[in-house]
C-alpha cells in the first residue's frame, strides 16, 4: 500500500468499510487484478466475521467501488460468472512472480471495456505517447484501438496486463513491423491535433444538445459579474490545448482563483460554459471526461451552489489533477471553507431533494453513519 492511498479524496468520501473492501480486493484478485464479484463471495472472503453486515450491505459497498470506476464489473466465462477487474491493479501492486490469470478477462469487443482500458491508460496511446480522442472522429486512424503487447498469434491473451490503449494506425503499424524493431510513429498520425479538437467540439455540442433536449426554457442567469471573461478560458489552456504551435496571439496568463474564467453572457447554459472553461484549462495531462464534469457542475448548480464558489472548487480540483465528482467537489468546498472560515455552499432549502451524483454520495454517507451507529450501540 502506498501512503498516498489514505490521502485520496475520492476514497475519503466513501464509508470506511468500502475503503476496507477496496484494500481487500488486492488480496482476492489474481495477478491480473481479476476477482469474482458477487455479494456472497465478497462477504465470505472479506467480511467473514462481520455478522452485522448483510448481503445487501455488502452489495452497497461493492457499488461504491464500481460507481467511482475503481473496479469494472462484467460477466464472462461459459458459466456467465460475475467478475470484476481492479482497473489500476498493476499501479497499486507490484507482482514479483506474476502467474497467468485463471479467471476469464472482459471481452474486448464491447466499447465499455475499450473505454475502461483507455481510462486506465489516461487516454494516451501507449505506442506514440499522443492523446487519443475521447469521441469517434472522422479520421478513423486516430480513433481508439486495443493492442496486444504479446500478439494473440504468439500466445498472448486478452488479460489486462497484455492489452493497452493505442491509436488504430499505431496498432496496425506495430503489428506490421518486426517484433524487435523500434516503433516509429506512422505518417498517418498527421492531423491528430485537428481530430482532438473535433472530438472536444463534438463533446461540447453533444452536451449542449442534451441540455436543450431536457429543457424547453432558458435557465435564469444573473449578470452580477460573478464571472469575468470567457475569452481568457478559450485562449489559455495547458499542453496541447491553447496556442499549440506558438503562433499568433499568445495565450492570456492564467487567472487567479479570485477572478474566474467564465462569463455570464446568456449565450449558453452556465454549466456548458463552466465545463468548457475547466477542460480548456485542465484537460491536458488529465483524464477528465467532459460528460462527467458537466454532470457534476449541473448537479451542483441545481442544488443551489453559488456559481462563483463552485468555480473556485473546480479550480482547486484541477490544480491538484483530482477527478471531478460530487465527493471530491465537497472535499474542495471543505478546504475552501477552512481557508476562508466561511461557507462556500448555499444551504439547501428545507425539504429539497438531492438528485444525481449528490444523492449517491449522500446515500454512501448515510450508509457509513448507519454502520457507525450500529458499532456504538453494540
Amino acid at each position: 500500500m502506498k501512503p498516498e492511498f489514505w490521502e485520496d479524496e475520492l476514497l475519503g468520501v466513501m464509508p470506511r468499510d468500502a475503503r476496507l473492501l477496496f484494500v481487500a480486493t488486492f488480496n482476492m484478485a489474481d495477478d491480473e487484478g481479476i476477482l469474482r464479484w458477487t455479494p456472497a463471495y465478497i462477504k465470505a472472503q472479506a467480511f467473514m466475521y462481520d455478522d452485522d453486515l448483510s448481503l445487501k450491505d455488502v452489495d452497497q459497498l461493492m457499488r461504491c467501488l464500481t460507481d467511482t470506476g475503481l473496479l469494472f464489473p462484467y460477466v464472462a466465462g461459459v458459466a456467465k460468472q460475475q467478475m470484476a477487474v481492479v482497473v489500476n491493479f498493476r499501479k497499486h501492486q507490484r507482482i514479483n512472480r506474476p502467474q497467468r490469470g485463471k479467471l476469464p478477462p472482459p471481452v474486448l469487443g464491447t466499447w465499455q471495456v475499450r473505454e475502461m482500458y483507455a481510462r486506465r491508460d489516461g487516454w494516451t496511446c501507449q505506442l506514440c505517447g499522443s492523446e487519443i480522442p475521447r469521441r469517434i472522429v472522422v479520421t478513423d486512424a486516430h480513433n481508439l484501438a486495443i493492442d496486444h503487447i504479446r500478439p494473440v498469434a504468439a500466445g498472448g491473451s486478452d488479460h489486462p496486463s497484455n492489452v493497452r490503449a493505442v491509436h488504430q494506425v499505431c496498432g496496425r503499424s506495430r503489428r506490421s513491423s518486426a517484433h524487435d524493431e523500434e516503433f516509429i510513429p506512422p505518417a498517418a498520425l498527421s492531423g491528430l491535433e485537428d481530430s482532438l479538437n473535433d472530438s472536444l467540439n463534438r463533446s461540447v455540442n453533444d452536451s449542449v444538445n442534451e441540455t436543450h433536449a431536457q429543457s424547453n426554457f432558458e435557465p435564469e442567469m444573473s449578470t452580477d459579474g460573478e464571472f469575468s471573461s470567457l475569452n481568457h478560458s478559450l485562449t489559455e489552456g495547458k499542453g496541447k490545448e491553447g496556442n499549440r504551435e506558438r503562433k499568433g496571439t499568445p495565450p492570456t496568463p492564467r487567472q487567479s482563483s479570485s477572478s474566474p474564467a467564465v462569463s455570464q453572457t446568456g449565450e449558453r447554459a452556465i454549466e456548458d460554459r463552466m465545463t468548457k472553461a475547466f477542460l480548456n484549462r485542465y484537460k491536458a495531462g488529465n483524464a477528465y471526461s467532459q460528460r462527467q464534469v458537466r454532470k457534476v457542475i449541473a448537479d451542483a448548480l441545481s442544488n443551489g451552489t453559488d456559481s462563483g464558489e463552485l468555480w473556485k472548487a473546480l479550480e482547486r480540483l484541477g490544480s491538484l489533477s483530482k477527478p471531478v465528482s460530487a465527493g471530491t467537489l465537497q472535499f474542495a468546498f471543505s478546504e475552501l471553507r477552512q481557508a476562508s472560515n466561511a461557507s462556500n455552499v448555499i444551504a439547501l432549502s428545507s425539504g429539497q431533494v438531492l438528485s444525481g451524483t449528490d444523492a449517491t454520495v449522500a446515500g454512501w454517507a448515510a450508509l457509513a453513519a448507519s454502520f457507525d451507529s450500529e458499532e456504538e450501540s453494540a
